[in-house]
């Protein structure tokens, strides 16, 4: 390409001062900043979505309990077994009642309070209590 005594192509565009930018501040892609994170705001952030998005799986699974308790007898849950694969008799749903109590338990203790309390507010919290920014 033809470049003039000014610095400028033979399209009246300038190149000569491009390494006189400031290319220092790269900052890093989404994947990058959310999944290989070392900042402790961060990765108590990503604890903290991870237990809001277990405690709605764990409240849909008590809201799912307590329609199905609200009046006597088995209403919903012989079609939630049927659904699931399990067959639509009395048995199967007993065991569907069995099985939801069992992992709302699971699902709000370890996968909504524990990740919360320990992983999001510790990471969030214990780092600017012994002065880290």
């Amino acid at each position: 390409m033809a470049t003039t005594a000014e610095g400028f192509d033979a399209h009246g565009i300038g190149h000569h001062d491009d390494h006189a930018h400031d290319h220092a501040d790269h900052k890093p892609g989404f994947f990058a900043r959310w999944f290989m994170s070392t900042n402790h705001k961060d990765i108590g952030t990503m604890y903290l979505i991870f237990a809001i998005i277990a405690g709605i799986v764990g409240g849909a699974i008590s809201g799912i309990m307590r329609v199905e308790l609200a009046e006597p007898g088995i209403q919903y849950l012989q079609w939630w077994a049927a659904f699931m694969g399990g067959g639509d008799d009395l048995n199967t749903a007993l065991h569907m009642w069995n099985v939801f109590i069992t992992a709302h338990g699971l699902i709000m203790v370890f996968f909504m309070v524990m990740p919360a309390m320990i992983g999001g507010f510790g990471n969030w919290f214990v780092p600017l209590m012994i002065g880290a920014p």
